[in-house]
């Protein structure tokens, strides 16, 4: 009977939560501007379904679908959730249609989900904040006690907040048991009605890691992200601070409260490599050995990117411009789940150097939990063999010494950068 019941949890957990031991790659099919595009973001991003699925993809991730504040045109200023019609990327079934797509070509969308706040559809006759879902009955129909009573400047009369606040909008109580299930209700109708197939959290700093292990729990994606985007990472002069080991840990913690079924973008990887490739490669290795960033500890949940909207469209942190493909070459080829940015990809005509990586990967089976022996991790130099198939070498030393084995062969190669694979 024990063991019965231990095979029972098990198999619960396991359809709770989406598997991790794959070598999923996301694609951010979105920048800050997106929403400024003429005919629509929807209409024009369908025409390029047939190119980002190629880059060897298995979820793409869409904006904010919903009605957003007119300060907020990019959609994360949140009003009427269940309004997908007025929307500045397109309607609904603009939106249905781009997702049926790329399902047609086997890609997953995940849809951008911003719960922390939310934007007033107008003010009562005392001035207080009355919020609208967007549907005839009263889902989503809120009032200022589903505010946090620590946001003084929208009058919440709700519990206090569990996260940072944010100046922007009210944040919304999450311990709310009507918020819980009401925005479950809302995520499983954009599974249902919509076709979304999992989510990325916005600014999952704003309320407790338990709230998204409810949310988690009550839509079952397949693929979720939560955005965990602290200044925690960061010197007061916009570099690693020395003990660079201790960043993921935040990321980590998070992961961990919020149960273990959802992932966090690797922020640490991001800002240690950013500073890595402009002479200081050393960072690349932590005290144990292995990667620095999150994927040094718990790959599984890492989600890796190079940019994305808001440090790349909104300079906060970019990536080094000259230095972008040597980002590709480490996230593409080394555990986590990678994400590749449409910016790259497309604007930034990097398709074909990017694809190269993504055909690496998948040819070798490289999975968000490979093995990676780091060889060198030296101020011009960082190399590294993974999972014994492929060997990367990063960086502008020519001289590799004896490092390189004889059984490879160059894979793809660039400027400061090559992939062997072995014979």
């Amino acid at each position: 009977m024990k063991s019965l019941a231990s095979l029972c949890f098990l198999c619960l957990c396991i359809s709770l939560y989406p598997s991790f031991s794959s070598s999923a790659i996301l694609f951010q099919g979105f920048n800050w501007a997106s929403s400024e595009k003429a005919g629509g973001w929807y209409n024009f991003l369908k025409t390029l379904v047939p190119d980002i699925a190629d880059g060897g993809v298995e979820y793409v991730w869409l904006p904010p679908p919903s009605n957003s504040h007119d300060d907020g045109p990019q959609g994360y200023l949140p009003k009427r959730l269940y309004d997908l019609d007025t929307s500045k990327y397109g309607n609904k079934e603009e939106l249905k249609s781009l997702i049926a797509a790329f399902g047609e070509r086997g890609v997953k969308s995940i849809s951008d989900i911003v719960i922390n706040h939310r934007t007033a559809e107008r003010l009562d006759n005392r001035g207080l904040s009355i919020f609208e879902g967007g549907t005839p009955d009263t889902r989503l129909d809120w009032d200022v006690s589903y505010i946090c009573s620590t946001d003084p400047r929208f009058n919440g009369t709700g519990n206090p907040d569990t996260g940072d606040d944010w100046w922007g909008a009210p944040d919304i109580d999450h311990t709310n048991p009507n918020v819980q299930k009401e925005l479950s209700d809302w995520m499983n109708w954009l599974k249902s009605d919509v076709g979304f197939s999992g989510w990325r959290f916005d600014m999952v700093v704003g309320y407790a890691p338990r709230f998204t292990k409810i949310y988690m729990e009550q839509t079952k994606p397949d693929f979720a992200v939560g955005e965990l985007y602290q200044n925690v990472f960061m010197g007061q002069d916009g570099r690693p601070l020395a003990d660079q080991d201790k960043h993921r840990e935040t990321l980590v913690n998070w992961v961990d409260n919020a149960g273990g079924g959802v992932m966090a973008f690797d922020f640490t990887t991001k800002m240690v490599l950013g500073a890595a490739v402009q002479g200081e490669l050393w960072r690349m290795k932590d005290a144990n050995g292995k990667p620095p960033g999150m994927i040094g500890v718990k790959p599984s949940n890492a989600v890796t990117f190079v940019d994305n909207h808001d440090t790349w469209s909104q300079r906060t942190w970019p990536f080094p411009d000259d230095k972008v493909m040597l980002g590709y070459v480490y996230i593409v080829t080394h555990p986590g789940h990678p994400t590749i940015f449409y910016d790259h990809y497309i604007e930034w005509g990097l398709k074909e150097p990017i694809k190269k990586l993504t055909e690496i990967r998948k040819r070798n089976g490289i999975t968000a939990t490979s093995t990676v022996n780091i060889m060198a991790a030296e101020a011009d130099l960082y190399m590294a063999e993974i999972d014994n198939k492929i060997i990367v070498k990063i960086g502008p030393k020519t001289d590799l010494g004896n490092l390189l084995p004889p059984n490879v062969q160059v894979a793809t190669n660039g400027q400061d950068y090559a992939v062997w694979e072995r014979k």
